[in-house]
């Protein structure tokens, strides 16, 4: 049985112009961490599942509170515990992008996200399309931001209100950006 650490329900707002997490009071996080860290001290070696899982919450968490380098450990481990799971591996893959790409590793990292969206199971890809785009948008690649961002629309066009609106609002800064881009040009 998978440990509660409090991650599950963590919600951060995101910058409408960076597309980043924004971290108001790390405090939380912290407390969350401890957790993470004690499931992952009582997880047994061989549930590989829990600690990718685990793992990645922790590089996730380290990502936000900007230990980076902490972070690309904990992600590397997260990928290395998923084995074959395409679930498992999709997202411990865009976690781990997720890392180099704020460590300003942009080709590790859409190299990364592009091997996530060629393994991506249904139910996955939206969360490939939303990280790989962010990606892109970071470099000013409106076109292809804005690419990820319109598939990640319709993928969750279904699902979860909260992660359409967040999609919605990358989809909406990348056709800012390119506007800016396309102005820039005249």
């Amino acid at each position: 049985m998978a440990a509660h650490t409090g991650f599950e329900d963590l919600r951060l707002d995101t910058d409408p112009v960076t597309l980043r997490e924004v971290v108001e009071d790390p405090q939380p996080l912290r407390l969350i961490l401890d957790a993470v860290q004690e499931a992952l001290d009582a997880a047994a070696d061989d549930d590989r599942a829990e600690r990718s899982r685990l793992y990645g919450q922790q590089g996730v968490l380290l990502r936000l509170l900007g230990d980076l380098d902490g972070a690309l450990v904990a992600g590397r481990l997260s990928l290395r515990y998923s084995g074959d799971d395409p679930a498992l591996v999709t997202v411990a893959g865009v976690r781990l992008a997720h890392i180099h790409q704020w460590r300003g590793e942009y080709q590790v990292a859409d190299g990364i996200y592009t091997q996530a969206l060629e393994g991506a199971p249904d139910g996955y890809r939206s969360f490939a399309c939303q990280h790989a785009g962010k990606s892109r948008y970071e470099q000013g690649d409106a076109d292809a931001a804005i690419g990820h961002f319109e598939n990640a629309v319709r993928l969750r066009v279904s699902g979860p209100a909260d992660l359409l609106a967040a999609a919605q609002q990358a989809l909406e800064a990348a056709r800012r950006l390119k506007n800016d881009v396309d102005l820039s040009g005249l």
